[in-house]
């Protein structure tokens, strides 16, 4: 048997506090899931919680930084493939919509905190200064892409073009919870539809582009 050090131990104590908060969270409310009930559930100690995570405020924004660390990822390496630049938005967005349905409660558990956050102003800005610096993060991997495909200026300010990509994707899986009938590849029309319509508006300004960038 195979001896965890107590960094791996650590690890595995605070995966197993998030999985049971999101189970509890989703089932009851982030403000009746309590600290007691998680650790529980979890099949540790009041005090062990409270080892790894100060609050269950704490614990949601830790998942949060860990969701957001691994979408940035994802999508660096989906803007990076040869495909052209149609299917890579295409592939992204479907990609993003898949890899949150990997985990079945997120989209819930975001729903519940951004909630919470409304009532709290103290969570609020916690939760907001993660929220601001992932949407920094994607506006300066935007950059960085358009850069690549010799777009000088985009029609609207970058910060505006990620904040409406952020819209879209929250507005679509809010719509899924309603409704899961709603299927993952309809998020890959709307968000290519999207950046179709900033295409017309790039012509406007550069006639041709658009040729140019399926030619990549």
């Amino acid at each position: 048997m195979t001896t965890l050090t107590r960094k791996e131990q650590q690890a595995r104590t605070r995966s197993e506090l998030m999985r049971s908060a999101s189970k509890l969270i989703c089932e009851r409310g982030p403000e009746r899931a309590s600290v007691e009930d998680i650790a529980r559930e979890a099949g540790f100690t009041k005090g062990a919680f409270y080892s790894n995570f100060a609050s269950k405020e704490e614990l949601f924004l830790a998942m949060m930084d860990q969701k957001f660390a691994a979408e940035f990822k994802r999508l660096d390496d989906a803007l990076r493939s040869d495909e052209p630049v149609e299917d890579q938005i295409r592939n992204a967005g479907i990609g993003y919509i898949r890899v949150v349905h990997a985990d079945p409660d997120w989209p819930r558990l975001f729903t519940e905190f951004a909630t919470l956050a409304t009532r709290d102003e103290d969570f609020r800005e916690e939760f907001m200064t993660r929220y601001r610096a992932m949407r920094d993060r994607i506006t300066e991997l935007y950059r960085r892409y358009m850069n690549e495909l010799g777009i000088e200026e985009p029609p609207i300010p970058l910060d505006q073009i990620v904040l409406a990509t952020f819209c879209l994707a929250n507005g679509f899986l809010t719509e899924q919870m309603l409704d899961p009938t709603v299927e993952d590849e309809e998020y890959g029309t709307m968000i290519v539809t999207y950046f179709g319509g900033l295409g017309a508006m790039m012509e406007e300004q550069d006639p041709g582009i658009v040729e140019r960038l399926r030619e990549r």
